[in-house]
């Protein structure tokens, strides 16, 4: 089964997610995402473009069952960056992920890599995140885990707010005990 970018993403917001994806539920389309997809993400940050000698906008790459699809690369003259825009004001882990995630992948393709860059548009807020040796580690074991959550029931306990916002609530039907949501 194949490894995206949303895949991981989903995984670092609640693991039981890509267990329902692998069974072929869908997520639920949210206002927030539809603003999301209206943003004009070039302008937002085209203030970094011209530190760069290319800018490569929505390339899709593919390596083995894993594939990504930054919003934009930039190339410097020995380097590679991928970035990603989101509309939220402050970093979050499933962003993180999702960005050396693809930093993984364009390093297994032979490019060099050395940072990723997310950047959050409300907070206009840029992070640069290193991509190094521990961080393509870090991944290939998040890539396990991943698999693992694919091929079996995997036990959660999230937050109340958390899973009552998932686009994935009617399908999981957790168990709500107090302020807490648990499955299985």
């Amino acid at each position: 089964m194949t490894i995206s970018g949303v895949t991981v993403k989903h995984y670092a917001y609640c693991p039981h997610i890509v267990r329902l994806e692998a069974l072929g539920f869908s997520e639920r389309v949210s206002e927030a995402m539809l603003e999301g997809q209206l943003i004009d993400k070039e302008k937002e940050v085209s203030f970094l473009f011209t530190k760069y000698k290319e800018i490569i906008r929505k390339p899709v790459y593919r390596w083995k069952d894993l594939i990504g699809s930054p919003d934009f690369v930039l190339h410097a003259y020995n380097y590679y960056t991928p970035l990603d825009v989101k509309a939220g004001k402050v970093p979050r882990l499933d962003h993180k992920y999702q960005i050396l995630f693809y930093s993984y992948i364009m390093d297994r393709l032979g490019m060099n890599v050395k940072e990723a860059m997310l950047y959050y548009i409300a907070g206009k807020k840029l992070i640069r995140l290193q991509y190094s040796e521990t961080e393509k580690r870090f991944v290939e074991k998040l890539i396990g885990w991943i698999r693992e959550a694919m091929n079996s029931e995997v036990k959660i306990v999230q937050k109340k707010e958390k899973c009552e916002n998932c686009g994935f609530f009617s399908y999981c039907k957790p168990r709500r005990v107090g302020k807490l949501y648990y499955t299985l």
